[in-house]
């Protein structure tokens, strides 16, 4: 397989398990509001649910972004590239095994990126 395949092959996944959380979120967003409104003190429920929607967003749009950028296979430099794979790799078990393919392409030998990080 040649290395190009593969980057648009993790890319893709990367974009398409950032669809598959974000329809499973929104899916879900009232009965975890519920969930919220019953854990918390009364009349903070609202402000942590909040708090949690904005946290979910922003893993959601690294791991979008990630996924663009390795799939278009565009020369992000470190200080973007690594916040991008943490943020991803917090955001679950399919975020971390997807930034280790990440983590080894761009490392790959003769790769694009192997001599720049």
């Amino acid at each position: 397989m040649s290395r190009a395949l593969i980057q648009k092959g993790i890319g893709g996944a990367l974009m398409l398990s950032g669809l598959v959380l974000l329809a499973l979120k929104v899916s879900s967003i009232s009965e975890t509001q519920q969930g919220w409104d019953a854990w918390a003190s009364p009349g903070s429920g609202t402000l942590w649910f909040i708090g949690v929607l904005a946290v979910e967003l922003i893993f959601l749009i690294s791991r979008f972004t990630l996924g663009y950028f390795v799939c278009q296979s565009k020369n992000i430099g470190p200080w973007l590239f690594y916040p991008l794979a943490m943020l991803t790799a917090i955001s679950g078990l399919t975020g971390i095994v997807l930034v280790a393919a990440v983590l080894a392409l761009r490392f790959w030998q003769g790769g694009v990126h192997a001599a720049k990080t």
